[in-house]
């Protein structure tokens, strides 16, 4: 049986043009992100994509991305989604992640970068919870937040997820557009996911992450830092 290669090995093509990409990422990232710094976040996500880890699971993400970073198409699929994430001003790996899928990578922005994104455009805050059987939730109109009462601390008394709602507040009263979606919507949703394993592995944060980006559809946003 053949050893697998180095990580090293397998990583050293596409670490050679990110070293050389930091002038691109220059003329799209934000002002406040330094394209040096993006750069190290960019190879630091590239070395731990390579990482076979502790879990199984763990390891298919590492084949996946082994198998991404032995083809031109598969590396390419990289820098492509490296660029859009410099161009929303987003850290890959951590609110811009880079998912295998078939030989290439498909970028989802999680729901920080969604947070982020809107935070930019204006002071606020942005409020994102899922509803469980037992709780007691009623809209109270399209611009006000929800009445939401539940056992928070326990989840087993809570039952499963029935949907989800998100908002901004801007302070005082003023509140943007509710944002509502039912579990069906949700499971939806990852019906439509190339890579329905994230949906599956982080099931609570990929509702989260479906209702923050709905949201951010009805509301200013921006990659840079509106003061």
């Amino acid at each position: 049986m053949n050893e697998p290669a180095p990580a090293a090995s397998i990583t050293a093509p596409a670490v050679a043009v990110i070293e050389n990409m930091e002038d691109r990422f220059a003329k799209v990232l934000p002002a406040a992100i330094a394209p040096v710094k993006f750069r190290q976040w960019c190879l630091t996500m590239i070395a731990k994509a390579v990482d076979p880890g502790t879990t199984e699971q763990a390891a298919k993400t590492a084949e996946a991305w082994r198998k991404v970073l032995s083809t031109e198409p598969g590396r390419l699929s990289v820098y492509t989604e490296l660029m859009n994430a410099a161009n929303l001003g987003l850290e890959p790996g951590r609110e811009y992640h880079l998912i295998p899928f078939a030989g290439t990578v498909s970028g989802i922005t999680d729901y920080k970068g969604e947070v982020r994104l809107i935070t930019n455009a204006r002071r606020c805050s942005v409020i994102a919870q899922l509803v469980r059987k037992a709780d007691t939730f009623a809209m109270l109109g399209a611009n006000v937040p929800p009445r939401h009462d539940a056992e928070w601390f326990d989840t087993a008394v809570r039952g499963p997820v029935t949907g989800g709602y998100a908002y901004v507040a801007y302070g005082g009263p003023e509140c943007s557009m509710v944002i509502t979606m039912g579990e069906a919507e949700f499971l939806h949703h990852r019906e439509k996911a190339r890579s329905r394993n994230v949906w599956d592995e982080w099931p609570e944060a990929m509702r989260l992450k479906t209702l923050v980006h709905q949201l951010r559809k009805w509301v200013p946003w921006s990659p840079e830092w509106q003061a």
